[in-house]
């Protein structure tokens, strides 16, 4: 009896803290006592065509007086990205000769939280290449009380473990910080509950963007960047738990990702609309939590757009050897000192010069964007230890 009551006075846990699966619920941990473990997170978006593995260490922990502090490390991010003939995401060098029309932007598509990744970096499970930090507190408002739902505050800052740009370009995120703010009401909270999230996440300014030079013959060369904007993001959600047993509930969720907010121009397709469903498991101090997600507004199965880039030279892959030379044919080597590392670069071919290096192409004229496969999950297993005190 004694431990059936425990049970029912302990939340549910989340990848968020206390809750149903991804959302929050109003509930905390008692003061003492830890939550942690370990989760795994898959997600497939588009318009990349990304598959993300976060492997990540958790934990929650009851301050007492209605609050507690959650988060995560994400110690290993996998992201594979699908071929494509046209570039990635920024950095992006343009050469144009002067006198020539400047292709405007948007020049890929993109993904925010993972806005510079391509298939340039370590993009595997095993190479254990991190990701963010997130560090959390909610604090409970007020209990769930018949038609009237219990509220809960939250607020979170993302913090990133990597910033260099091969780490970045292999999935690592933005480089930047973010923050989040978020409200929950939760109406029952014995055997069924139902959630309802409103939250909004200011993203950070990341460092790359994209950079236009217009050089002329006589040697010269002017550069101008062209920086990248990220969007803010409003994030939506309702869930549902059933608790079958003391030990073992149902969960289902439906969260929705917008983007607001001035961005940089991009081919975008629609945010994250997933559906989400699992179960929770407790036994004695353990806690599992397994689940799917369905990501249901994945772009048109094809989808092409015109390309700016279009008709340009790639010349990306050239090696130093061929493009200094060629770079000076053309009456480009003013260009020379704005060009990055591991940056990618496309030329608007001038009249009259030389064949083309050995390693560039000719960009396509259209982007083409294809669907993902839509199915991800998430599992977490953890162990909550600690015992509960009066703060």
């Amino acid at each position: 009896m004694r431990a059936a009551a425990e049970d029912a006075a302990t939340p549910w846990l989340s990848l968020t803290g206390s809750g149903l699966i991804t959302l929050p619920g109003t509930g905390t941990l008692d003061h003492g006592r830890i939550n942690a473990g370990i989760t795994v997170d898959n997600q497939d978006r588009d318009p990349l065509r990304l598959d993300v593995v976060d492997t990540s260490v958790a934990w929650t922990a009851g301050l007492g007086s209605g609050l507690e502090t959650y988060g995560h490390a994400v110690v290993s991010r996998a992201v594979a990205v699908s071929p494509r003939a046209t570039l990635f995401p920024s950095p992006i060098d343009v050469l144009v000769p002067r006198g020539l029309p400047v292709p405007q932007r948007p020049y890929y598509p993109q993904y925010a939280p993972i806005p510079y990744v391509n298939r340039t970096g370590r993009s595997q499970v095993g190479q254990l290449l991190p990701g963010d930090a997130v560090f959390g507190v909610k604090k409970s408002l007020r209990p769930s009380s018949g038609i009237v739902p219990g509220l809960a505050a939250s607020g979170e800052i993302k913090l990133p473990l990597a910033w260099g740009l091969a780490d970045l370009q292999a999935g690592a995120g933005t480089g930047a910080v973010d923050e989040k703010a978020r409200l929950t009401a939760e109406w029952g909270g014995g055997s069924r509950s139902v959630v309802a999230s409103l939250a909004y996440t200011r993203r950070g300014a990341p460092r790359w963007g994209d950079r236009i030079i217009v050089f002329d013959p006589s040697g010269g060369a002017q550069a101008t960047d062209l920086p990248m904007r990220l969007p803010n993001e409003l994030g939506l959600g309702l869930g549902v738990r059933q608790v079958v047993t003391r030990r073992l509930a149902l969960a289902a969720e439906v969260t929705k990702a917008a983007q607001v907010g001035g961005r940089t121009q991009e081919f975008r397709g629609p945010g994250p609309l997933d559906v989400t469903a699992g179960a929770q498991v407790r036994w004695r101090g353990a806690a599992l939590l397994a689940g799917l997600r369905y990501h249901v507004n994945s772009v048109p199965r094809l989808s092409q757009y015109g390309s700016p880039l279009g008709g340009l030279a790639d010349l990306s892959q050239v090696p130093d050897s061929a493009l200094m030379p060629y770079l000076s044919a053309i009456g480009a080597s003013g260009a020379v000192p704005y060009l990055r590392h591991r940056g990618q670069s496309a030329l608007q071919i001038p009249d009259g010069g030389p064949p083309l290096p050995a390693g560039a192409r000719i960009l396509p004229a259209d982007v083409v964007i294809q669907a993902h496969d839509q199915i991800g999950y998430m599992l977490l297993c953890a162990w909550t230890f600690g015992k509960a005190t009066r703060p």
